[in-house]
């Protein structure tokens, strides 16, 4: 319940600028609480400027109850420490101790509303992993799965939207020539013999692995990615069938570094890969 008493100010106005924004609440009288009396009335007496600038003086009243908390006594609780243990704790002669049973499940609380950190592993060395694990290293470059089909077997090509660059994948050209067949250095070649990443025709044996039994549906993409984990390479070839366009089962990989090539043979050989079990080892070198 709150009253208002209105009564002229003491002070006079015109010694007051004149400015509305300016604040006055240090000329009223301060806040009086007075109680709570015998019944629970207390009353808060309060001093403001109404509209017309005139002190006024607001009075509020407020019944406070008290309400009782029912708490165990203290004699209760001395009572419960003397009775005689029971259970899992009769066995226990240390009397400090108060627990008969302790949970050892670990349990990871989340906030609502909170993103979970990922923890972010390189591409190489989550590959890496798993070429350790003996996981199957397939990636489809039209949807991006990963170890469910292949590039060629895609069940949302028809989805995909066409690639930027407007190039699709191809069998490489013939391999049989005409002429001589003596090697050429690369750095007494003609310019119209120009050498092609995906070329194997004049690749360096020295760091050339071979694979053999390699799927049907497998393409140079493919092999460059199951290859990808032992180290950097320069050349990649497939042996696709021109009349079908499948791939022919064997294939040549150029490392960079013959150590990585050597890791290479060592983890692919005997690797099952696409259901099949790979044949990985060095290229027999070629007769002149």
């Amino acid at each position: 319940m709150a009253t208002e008493a209105t009564k002229q100010t003491k002070f006079r106005w015109a010694d007051i600028e004149d400015n509305d924004a300016e604040d006055l609440t240090y000329l009223l009288p301060p806040k009086e609480v007075i109680g709570p009396d015998k019944n629970g009335i207390k009353k808060v007496i309060e001093y403001k400027f109404n509209e017309e600038g005139k002190q006024v003086r607001v009075t509020t009243t407020i019944r406070v109850r008290k309400m009782a908390v029912d708490s165990p006594s203290k004699e209760r609780i001395l009572e419960r420490r003397s009775w005689a243990k029971f259970g899992s704790a009769m066995g226990d002669e240390d009397d400090d101790s108060r627990l008969t049973m302790v949970s050892t499940e670990e349990i990871s609380l989340e906030r609502r509303g909170s993103k979970v950190e990922e923890p972010k592993v390189a591409a190489e060395h989550s590959l890496a992993q798993q070429a350790k694990n003996g996981a199957v290293l397939m990636l489809c470059r039209t949807c991006g799965k990963k170890g469910d089909h292949w590039t060629a077997r895609c069940p949302y090509k028809d989805q995909a939207p066409p690639p930027a660059n407007g190039t699709v994948d191809k069998p490489p050209a013939s391999e049989t020539s005409s002429g001589k067949t003596a090697y050429v250095p690369p750095s007494k070649r003609g310019a119209g013999a120009k050498r092609n990443g995906t070329d194997m025709k004049h690749r360096d044996e020295e760091n050339t692995i071979r694979f053999t039994n390699l799927s049907e549906d497998a393409m140079e993409s493919d092999l460059r990615e199951l290859v990808a984990p032992f180290g950097p390479v320069s050349r990649v070839h497939v042996g696709i069938d021109r009349k079908t366009g499948m791939c022919r089962g064997f294939g040549y990989v150029n490392f960079v570094k013959k150590e990585d090539a050597e890791r290479a043979v060592l983890k692919l050989n005997g690797y099952g890969y696409d259901s099949l079990i790979l044949r990985v080892e060095w290229a027999d070198p070629r007769t002149n």
